[in-house]
């Protein structure tokens, strides 16, 4: 009778442990990306009372005789499949369609999370909302915005997204004249030129403005031919003198005009500035004289205004200036054995010995899945079943309870026998 009491005991133990796991999983229903957990058990020792024997001439073989000695908890298992994705709106809300994890840090140690209720702080770093760990990826060149994700990411690889103070410019490397150069204009009229202008930016998104002046010279070789004169108020120029041709159908014979020109802008630095001025699209016809810049590929300085993030986890700038550039991307962690990951609180993993260590890349590498922005991944606990397996405990702890009282009347009519 102690032994059935003892299972029972130990039956209360093991229930007691399946309800708390319910009750885990009921109190986290509405918590993101929570995995629900499951309980399963395993029989204890058992008492050997006669072994088996096996078959002996005409005699069969006896299976073992063996009394159980009560259940223990065998495991507590996570449902690692996905939650369902839920829109907020909320542009650092993020969801991982996949096994992966995001990485965030403190700058010392890096832990993991399927988590992406992210913020931007008083720094504009890109942070965990519950704890204030940084989102880990890789930073984007902020002059040429090249992610560079063979680097390694550590966790001080916090993602910055410096709304408002990062600038971009771009210098203008190729403009372009188009329009028409009056074909019965008079060489020996002095006067009878045409002055285009042309306006291009410097490496500080400085705007400085080019003079080229088209004069009609006598024939080269039987084709009309006009003398350029390239000047800027702002510095000097090499290469800004020459001849454009044109031939019997009034097309130009000259595709561009390579300068290089040291321009002063008004921080008193001197910007060089290697710039191709296309000119085949300058025709020579009866008609006035338009010639003038119809494109240029500089920008003026800009600043960051708005970003977006996209499935692939690269992290995309708009700046004032109309340009766009990558800011960084978000890294994605992914492990062999992710139900062997270890829970610490706020959401948050660690690896353990069973868990494998963090295979670290970008979205969509391997199982790491893609990111979805504007969304958070549901608990994916099921209530339903929740309440049927508490149903379930809830009779098992009830037939242990029996099983103990029952023992204990069973040894109050022992201590009876005395009388």
């Amino acid at each position: 009778m102690i032994q059935a009491m003892y299972s029972g005991v130990a039956g209360l133990k093991a229930f007691k442990s399946d309800l708390d796991v319910i009750g885990n999983n009921i109190a986290n229903v509405n918590t993101v990306a929570y995995k629900a957990g499951r309980v399963t058990f395993k029989d204890a020792l058992s008492q050997t009372m006669a072994g088996a024997s096996g078959p002996v001439g005409s005699r069969g073989g006896s299976n073992p005789i063996q009394v159980g000695l009560g259940v223990v908890v065998g495991s507590v298992d996570e449902n690692i499949t996905d939650g369902s994705p839920q829109s907020t709106g909320r542009q650092t809300d993020l969801a991982i369609n996949g096994n992966g994890y995001f990485a965030v840090g403190d700058g010392a140690k890096t832990v993991y999370t399927r988590d992406g209720s992210f913020v931007l702080d008083a720094q504009n770093n890109l942070v965990s909302g519950s704890s204030g760990m940084k989102v880990l990826g890789w930073t984007a060149d902020p002059n040429t915005g090249i992610l560079d994700v063979s680097a390694p990411v550590t966790p001080k690889s916090g993602i910055n997204i410096p709304i408002g103070s990062l600038t971009t410019a771009r210098q203008t490397s190729t403009a372009e004249l188009v329009g028409n150069l009056n074909a019965i204009a008079d060489p020996a009229n002095p006067s009878d030129v045409w002055n285009a202008e042309s306006q291009i930016y410097d490496s500080l998104g400085v705007l400085h403005k080019l003079s080229i002046n088209f004069q009609k010279t006598a024939n080269v070789n039987g084709n009309a031919a006009w003398n350029y004169t390239i000047t800027s108020p702002d510095g000097a120029v090499t290469g800004g003198t020459g001849t454009i041709t044109f031939d019997s159908n009034g097309y130009s014979q000259l595709a561009s005009i390579p300068i290089s020109l040291a321009l002063t802008s008004p921080n008193g630095s001197v910007q060089p500035i290697a710039l191709t001025l296309k000119t085949g699209q300058i025709s020579q016809m009866n008609g006035d004289s338009n010639v003038n810049q119809s494109f240029q590929d500089g920008l003026p300085l800009g600043t960051l205004e708005s970003y977006t993030i996209g499935q692939d986890g690269i992290i995309s700038g708009t700046f004032t200036n109309g340009s766009n550039r990558s800011l960084g991307q978000i890294a994605i962690a992914q492990f062999t054995n992710p139900a062997g990951l270890m829970k610490i609180g706020n959401n948050m993993v660690t690896e353990s010995p069973n868990s494998g260590s963090a295979q670290i890349g970008v979205p969509g590498g391997g199982s790491r899945g893609l990111i979805s922005s504007g969304f958070l991944e549901a608990s994916n606990v099921d209530l339903a079943g929740e309440f049927a397996n508490m149903i379930i405990a809830q009779r098992g702890f009830q037939a242990n309870s029996k099983v103990i009282t029952t023992s204990d009347e069973v040894l109050q009519d022992l201590v009876g026998l005395k009388r």
